[in-house]
């Protein structure tokens, strides 16, 4: 008898076991994202393409020979997971695999910084740098080379 209540808390979680899957398989981020620079780099429009291979770490450099230094979001914010699938072309979760065999080519991933505001402030800082933040995160301080639509 005791069983009972709990055949009707099983069945009562089933909806919302599917709807948690449902919603995971959603996209996470319901903002646009800005891709950014140093106000004074000049790489306005760079395509999606040439970010993807900044990002990826197949290209290096500015076109004025400075090294590029490409800062991600955290691993496992939907801001990341957004930019991946849409820049990168991947999930998140695939790139793993990519950069585990680039680290045995000596090559490192993109460090990561843990907000819009933290990733904004280097950005702002440091004029080899590039982001990506939330568009609402953007200001004065830093110039947007691409506008990533949220998906609707």
């Amino acid at each position: 008898m005791r069983l009972q209540p709990v055949t009707r808390l099983r069945f009562a979680a089933a909806p919302l076991g599917f709807a948690l899957v449902l919603a995971l398989g959603q996209p996470a981020w319901a903002e646009g994202i800005a891709v950014i620079v140093h106000p004074e780099r000049e790489a306005d429009g760079l395509a999606a393409e040439v970010i993807a291979q900044i990002y990826l770490k197949q290209r290096g450099f500015w076109p004025e020979g400075e090294a590029i230094v490409p800062i991600n979001r955290e691993a496992g914010s939907a801001i990341r997971e957004g930019f991946s699938r849409r820049v990168l072309g991947r999930r998140a979760s695939k790139l793993r695999s990519y950069w585990n065999r680039r680290y045995f080519q000596g090559v490192l991933p993109p460090a990561t910084l843990a907000s819009d505001e933290a990733v904004r402030r280097f950005v702002a800082a440091e004029p080899r740098a590039i982001g990506y933040v939330s568009a609402s995160a953007v200001d004065g301080s830093v110039r947007v080379v691409l506008s990533i639509e949220s998906p609707q």
